[in-house]
């Protein structure tokens, strides 16, 4: 828990260093004014970046694992039993490969994301302030990309849930959840 109220704090933290900078579309132009916003913030800024980093990295282990057992420890195993005991699983079937996909897309995106807030956290920001606000957006652009996959992830559970009661009901006669 201190864990993520730590990252809330550093992200929000960096969230107030780049509206200083006033957040533009990833402009090709940047004034002098934004420049220099970046070179008085750098110091900061790589220290929250480089705290961002950190505390990613054991919350997407945690994460990755989980969503590793419940598909293969969970979902896969319930599939295989009821399709073992000739029961028609297919919408569980297809529901759990959905999410095997989905959990793919996840790592993939993460992955993205760790390598360009690697590169961010070695951007000198005093020498190459608009190279450092370029890697700024584009690593809150993969962010961004990682939650979307960490939310489909959570609407196939969601939905692996709701298959599973309607199983329950049809193939089992049972209407309780």
């Amino acid at each position: 828990m201190k864990l993520i109220i730590n990252s809330f704090v550093a992200c929000m933290a960096f969230v107030v260093f780049l509206s200083a900078v006033s957040v533009y579309a990833q402009s090709s132009i940047m004034t002098d004014s934004h420049i220099a916003k970046i070179k008085t913030n750098c110091t900061l800024a790589l220290g929250i970046v480089g705290r961002i980093h950190v505390n990613d990295a054991p919350q997407f282990i945690n994460s990755n694992q989980t969503y590793y057992s419940i598909g293969d420890k969970l979902m896969a195993h319930l599939n295989s039993r009821l399709t073992l005991n000739k029961y028609d699983a297919s919408k569980l079937v297809k529901t759990a490969s959905d999410y095997n996909v989905a959990l793919s897309k996840f790592r993939s995106v993460y992955k993205t994301y760790e390598e360009t807030m690697s590169e961010l956290v070695r951007t000198d920001c005093l020498r190459a302030p608009v190279t450092f606000y370029d890697k700024v957006a584009t690593a809150r652009e993969q962010r961004v990309k990682v939650h979307d996959a960490v939310v489909r992830l959570h609407q196939l559970l969601k939905q692996y849930r709701v298959d599973v009661k309607t199983f329950k009901a049809e193939k089992l006669g049972d209407s309780n959840g």
